[in-house]
């Protein structure tokens, strides 16, 4: 298609989504704040304005091309409202830059910058939301410009919707159901709002003075660095070539004073044996298939909070970051001869999840500390240290060494691929079809040595999880093993990782990866002569007793939404007695139809003049998700509700049948 940009001859696909993204694709970036190519299109910002035609100025993002279009992108007329937009948008966003997490990388900053914004014609007034540090992913509303990416990421990329933007006029603003911390709903910490936040409204607990603190202490500090994080410190510091950049990260952390640094990598084989000998144990009991690979946090929580009648199909093999964790405190300490209670262990993670992880009850004291990517950037920008002028040191013994496979846990694919290659040792694998069902789903249809035929799946986004889960629970889909990834791409695309953290530079990092994968010698796990050193010395064989103790975890349905009530139809006073119905207007329940069997049940209880007799609230999150919506009439749980099955039951209690 022929159109007509800046006086210039542009050509671009017959088929494009919208006018901004066709002119990126040939150079021409327009100003935006609020677009995002992955999730719908919202128009908030209107940044991004164009004239067409030489009539009308309207936004590209939802512009459709035509051909012989005549476009102008940079009239005064819209340099002037962009201007005045971006004053606009200054004028009431908390502009202490020097202080705030996205200082340099800020796309309002770089905007205002570029428009050469120095004095603002309207009065600052700051929003009000205070700063939610309650969890891993802090909010801050002051710094938020209501561009809605990260509402939209939340609920269309990861199916979770844990924030929506509330109120009108000046008072809007992103917020979790009733003001509650992101600590206490339905957030899972995959810190996608984060990498996706055009400013600093949304950014990870920064958690490096744990480490100066106990480096003072004379801790014995232990490191470990996920191959994830090794791509985007090559990218961070224009290091992409650099074969060495590990090795310099090692190097620069024996300099603070770290004692020993290990690779996440050599936890991914001992995760991968593990888990795929646990699969073969499923497969041929046929109990608890399909079997969920449980090395993603954030997907952990996912399955607990929105499909807990599957969480006995998680694998109950640890995350990398805690089996090896666990072996450092329990097993490594003995021989180094030093207390566990001695040792500082730090990981060193592109995920914001796994911080929640390590502060999860059941591996408590395992990890002491998480910092991601960009806290490990900060460390080294603030020491002054040039990373590139750095010898690399080898990282220490015995887990400094490790298979393609345990590099490859990176990217998405890594782990399935990795369990496959141990389980191809075991029965072999005649035959693999590898298909893709859509962006972020791919399918696996193997043949095992003895005749056996296996689906695998693997999955990144939780919103592609959602799909396959509910195909799987009504009985669409039938499979065996999957992957999940929370994050775009993998672990790679976690929330901990510079900015920018786009697609294309997901891409980038999983090639650089790939790379890296070719050149390791060991490709299988049971290659890697220290881990099975491990297993002969102390784990005797995967699944046994030992293994279970220290390897194995286990998981619970987690609520929500705090369990608070609220008032509907008038309480009862102190004396007197009503039956107590809830509605559970959870994400589940309100999806399937809780919203409306609760007005129907206002309208009822009414009409029959039952107010005496029944009190009627709203509550979250009954741990029956998946046979939503529910309702409980006192004591008793109606699933899979309906408004007719709820006024029969009403009629037999208030009739004291």
């Amino acid at each position: 298609m022929k159109i007509y940009v800046d006086g210039r001859e542009v050509i671009i696909g017959d088929n494009e989504r919208n006018l901004l993204e066709a002119l990126r694709k040939v150079g021409i970036e327009i100003p935006n704040l609020c677009y995002l190519s992955e999730v719908s299109i919202y128009g908030a910002c209107r940044l991004c304005l164009v004239e067409v035609n030489g009539k009308n100025i309207v936004t590209s993002c939802n512009l459709k091309p035509e051909e012989g279009m005549i476009i102008r992108t940079n009239t005064p007329e819209i340099y002037e409202i962009r201007k005045g937009i971006l004053e606009l948008l200054l004028a009431s966003h908390n502009r202490d830059c020097t202080t705030c997490e996205r200082n340099g990388s800020c796309k309002l900053q770089e905007y205002a910058e570029a428009f050469g914004i120095r004095e603002i014609r309207f009065d600052n007034i700051r929003k009000d939301g205070g700063v939610d540090k309650l969890s891993p992913v802090v909010r801050d509303n002051t710094k938020c410009i209501l561009c809605g990416d990260c509402v939209r990421v939340c609920e269309e990329l990861q199916g979770v919707a844990a924030i929506d933007i509330a109120g009108r006029g000046f008072a809007s603003k992103v917020t979790p159901a009733f003001e509650h911390s992101l600590a206490d709903v339905e957030c899972v910490y995959c810190g996608q709002c984060v990498a996706y936040c055009p400013t600093g409204a949304l950014y990870v607990r920064n958690d490096i003075d744990k480490v100066y603190n106990a480096l003072k202490k004379n801790k014995v500090v232990i490191g470990m660095i996920a191959p994830a994080v090794r791509t985007a410190i090559q990218e961070e510091f224009g290091m992409e070539k650099d074969l060495f950049v590990a090795g310099r990260v090692s190097s620069f952390l024996k300099m603070l004073g770290f004692v020993k640094v290990f690779e996440v990598p050599f936890g991914a084989d001992l995760v991968a044996y593990e888990e795929a000998h646990e699969f073969l144990d499923r497969l041929e009991k046929g109990e608890r298939l399909p079997q969920l690979t449980s090395c993603c946090p954030a997907w952990v929580k996912y399955v607990e909070e929105f499909f807990p009648a599957y969480i006995d199909n998680l694998s109950t093999v640890k995350s990398p970051q805690q089996a090896l964790g666990t072996v450092i405190k329990e097993i490594y300490s003995k021989d180094i001869g030093v207390p566990k209670e001695d040792i500082f262990f730090v990981s060193i993670m592109p995920c914001t999840a796994k911080k929640y992880e390590a502060e999860r009850p059941e591996h408590n004291g395992i990890v002491d500390v998480v910092l991601t990517t960009k806290e490990l950037v900060q460390m080294i920008k603030a020491s002054g240290i040039k990373l590139l002028d750095l010898n690399p040191e080898a990282f220490d013994k015995p887990f400094n060494l490790y298979s393609q496979g345990g590099l490859d846990f990176g990217k998405t694919g890594g782990v399935l691929g990795t369990v496959l290659s141990v389980i191809n040792d075991k029965v072999k694998i005649k035959k693999f079809k590898e298909e893709e069902i859509e962006k972020g789903i791919r399918l696996f249809n193997i043949t095992l040595g003895d005749g056996k035929k296996v689906k695998a799946m693997t999955v990144f986004n939780l919103g592609n999880a959602k799909k396959v889960m509910k195909d799987i629970r009504d009985g669409i889909l039938q499979v065996d093993i999957i992957e999940v990834m929370a994050c775009g791409y993998g672990c790679i695309g976690g929330g901990g990782q510079p900015y920018p953290n786009d697609t294309t530079l997901r891409k980038n990092r999983a090639k650089i990866l790939k790379d890296m994968v070719s050149i390791n010698p060991i490709k299988t796990p049971q290659e890697n002569p220290y881990l099975m050193d491990l297993y002969n010395k102390y784990l005797k064989h995967p699944l046994s007793h030992e293994t279970h103790h220290l390897l194995h975890t286990t998981y619970s349905p987690k609520r929500r939404v705090p369990e608070e009530d609220i008032e509907i139809l008038p309480l009862p006073l102190p004396d007197e007695e009503k039956i107590k119905v809830r509605v559970c207007l959870g994400t589940s329940c309100y999806m399937k139809g809780s919203y409306k069997i609760l007005s129907d049940l206002i309208e009822m209880v009414r009409k029959e003049d039952w107010t005496k007799n029944i009190e009627v609230v709203g509550t979250f999150c009954t741990e029956n998700c998946d046979k939503s919506p529910n309702v409980m009439i006192n004591d008793i749980l109606i699933s899979e509700a309906n408004t007719d099955k709820v006024k029969e039951m009403l009629k037999k209690h208030v009739k004291g049948e």
